[in-house]
This record gives structure tokens, C-alpha cells and sequence, in this order.
């Protein structure tokens, strides 16, 4: 289940800079956007906590019954 403030993936729509290592970041690149915080982060700084926040969202799922892993 996904909620609307969950980071995602997207196509940056303006230029900006990364909220961790604070290189530049182009418009028309791919970013990971945490929308509860407004931050956007280049995809060397956000993979990591993406994949993790990803997992732990599937774990949820899988623990509540539902997604594609539920039992």
C-alpha cells in the first residue's frame, strides 16, 4: 500500500540541489524525492535509504496481508 507523503522515484522538474551531498541536480534527471520533508536526493545519495524504506513497506504489507508476498 503506498501513502502519499512514501519517497518516491521521479524526473526532476527543475534544477535543484542534493539535500545530502548537495551536488547539482538537473532538471529532467532521476531523483528520489521524500515529499513529508520536501528534500530531494541524487540517486548515488538515495538508493540506500529508498531500498530501505521500500522494505520495510513491503514487510508491512506482508505482515497486514496484503501485497504481493502475503500469505
Amino acid at each position: 500500500m503506498t501513502y502519499k507523503n512514501d519517497p518516491r522515484m521521479l524526473t526532476a522538474k527543475f534544477t535543484s540541489v542534493c539535500s545530502k551531498c548537495g551536488c547539482s541536480i538537473k532538471k529532467g534527471t532521476q531523483i528520489y524525492y521524500w515529499p513529508s520533508d520536501r528534500k530531494a536526493y541524487c540517486l548515488k545519495c538515495g538508493v540506500v535509504p529508498y531500498s530501505q524504506f521500500r522494505s520495510s513497506a513491503a514487510d508491512e504489507d506482508a505482515y497486514n496481508g496484503i501485497g504481493p508476498c502475503a500469505y
